[in-house]
């Protein structure tokens, strides 16, 4: 029995593994959770799922009567509880440093926070090296990816492609995107997901964090990435191999199976979702429009950059979506806020978790005073 710790109980990927994790109570239990201020459903969740203990990272109060253990230091209820593996999958840069923190105190992360990998680049990497622990990861993407070269060979495979539904925007002239309410970016077409991750889907700013993620977790250079667009979201991602075979990963848009694939690791020894009907199946793809789509490109380019240019693309798209949903910036200028902030210089490299925090302090501190 592998026991685990939920980080972003209330959140789309924690209510799916909540939801998940019922199939298989004989392998995994999940015994503590964290929540930042969605404290009553959080509560609510770990009372109907037998979960005791609860972490709170804000200063949200908390009923005094609940029987669930209540938390306020996620150091403190890893240290006490020793969980077998770490789900993190906190929401936005956030997660950066329970990443850190999972990695010194269980022996899988289980990595949904792509944010991390973007943010932390090769220090995570290193630091996960150091602490003799494993990052598995939890994106529908990166999880295809991983089963992918496991069953083909990395040393077989010339390239990754990472495919992208294209979001709810992918066929509307682009004349019309400046309108655009956040209320409609947030509504995903295949995907249930939470706003802001829908609204980077729409702009696909989500698939250049992926680009970069996959960059890292797999040692692939950009020239060595490919981005697909494929509306179903029915192939997650696939792999070019040197003889030119292309092998794939199809499954429903559905986050249960790469959850379960990374606790259940290394082997999911039963059915997790709804099998594929293929005499149901139209797939279709085309090539990105980078017009449409200019956060892939820029990903690509903060690869080649390096330093802090994988920090700032993260940092200052996040600060873009947050003017964006209070109504201060138009859809369209989203992208142009980024833009506008990759082109300071931001060479300076980052050596440890602190100095990342210190690039993104300055990050925001530069957008404040300049846009």
């Amino acid at each position: 029995m592998k026991t685990v710790a939920v980080l972003g109980l209330t959140g789309s990927i924690g209510k799916t593994t909540i939801r998940a994790s019922k199939l298989f109570t004989d392998k995994i239990k999940i015994t503590c959770a964290s929540c930042h201020s969605n404290v009553s459903n959080a509560i609510s969740i770990c009372l109907e799922n037998n979960i005791e203990n609860l972490l709170i990272t804000s200063s949200s109060p908390c009923p005094e009567d609940t029987s669930i253990k209540i938390w306020r230091s996620l150091s403190e209820m890893l240290d006490a509880l020793k969980p077998d593996i770490v789900l993190n999958a906190i929401a936005g840069s956030a997660g950066l440093e329970a990443s850190f923190l999972a990695l010194e105190k269980a022996p899988i992360l289980a990595l949904a926070n792509k944010e991390s990998v973007v943010l932390g680049g090769k220090l995570l990497f290193e630091h996960a090296k150091a602490c003799n622990s494993k990052i598995i990861p939890v994106d529908s993407e990166h999880s295809a990816i991983d089963e992918l070269l496991l069953q083909s060979g990395k040393e077989n495979v010339s390239s990754l492609i990472i495919t992208a539904s294209g979001g709810p925007f992918r066929d509307r002239p682009l004349e019309e995107l400046d309108d655009i309410k956040p209320s409609v970016a947030a509504n995903h077409p295949t995907w249930n997901m939470g706003p802001k991750i829908s609204i980077d889907s729409s702009t696909l700013a989500n698939k250049g964090l992926e680009v970069i993620e996959a960059h890292y977790l797999f040692d692939f250079e950009p020239a060595d990435i490919e981005v697909v667009i494929h509306p179903q979201s029915v192939v997650h991602s696939m792999v070019r191999t040197h003889s030119g075979q292309i092998y794939a990963q199809l499954s429903k848009p559905d986050m249960a199976f790469p959850i379960m694939r990374a606790l259940l690791w290394p082997n999911v020894d039963r059915q997790v979702g709804q099998a594929l009907d293929f005499t149901k199946l139209d797939l279709s793809f085309r090539a990105l429009d980078e017009k449409r789509f200019p956060f892939v490109p820029a990903a690509f380019e903060c690869i080649k950059k390096g330093a802090s240019y994988p920090i700032v693309y993260n940092t200052a798209n996040e600060v873009a979506v947050e003017r964006f949903c209070s109504g201060s910036l138009k859809y369209t200028g989203i992208y142009n806020l980024v833009d506008k902030t990759l082109q300071k210089d931001w060479l300076y490299t980052p050596k440890s978790l602190q100095d990342i925090l210190e690039v993104q302090k300055n990050v925001l501190e530069y957008m404040r005073s300049n846009t």
